[in-house]
């Protein structure tokens, strides 16, 4: 079973940097999107792979240990810009350390996160990406989406 939680942050990131730190280690997952106006569409991938238009969403999914291993976890960014380029990205992630999985024309951006990464940068590039690889009028902020699976049923 998961539990999602929806949570709205501007400058004051506490309660959104908690909720990375409570999905750690495979615990589930967190989708940041710049907030917009009310009658924009969050952006999806269709059945075919190719990415509608709307609001840019990071998606940072954390892996478990395995053999008592702390795993790297993924974050994501679909948006509706095509293909970046790395040398772009790099530029972007403003020193931040996440190595570049993939650069895809419609399915965006995917980034390595070490497993010690702490959940204040991993929330600096998501909301740094989306706020700059959004294709509408920000409103204000933050909308956080928090999917933490229940530790009982694994």
């Amino acid at each position: 079973m998961t539990t999602k939680t929806r949570l709205y942050f501007n400058e004051d990131r506490g309660d959104a940097i908690t909720a990375l730190d409570s999905i750690a280690e495979g615990r589930g997952w967190c989708n940041v999107m710049p907030r917009v106006a009310d009658d924009v569409p969050d952006i999806k991938v269709n059945f075919i792979g190719w990415t509608n238009h709307g609001i840019t969403q990071a998606s940072f999914v954390t892996s478990p240990p395995r053999h008592g291993q702390a795993q790297t976890s993924s974050l994501g960014v679909l948006h509706s810009r095509g293909r970046l380029g790395k040398d772009r990205i790099k530029t972007m992630l403003n020193g931040a350390a996440f190595p570049i999985r993939q650069d895809h024309a419609q399915r965006g951006i995917v980034l390595i996160v070490p497993p010690k990464a702490l959940s204040s940068d991993v929330l600096e590039v998501m909301c740094s990406l989306t706020s700059e690889l959004c294709d509408y009028e920000m409103t204000g902020g933050w909308r956080l989406e928090m999917y933490e699976r229940d530790e009982a049923k694994g």
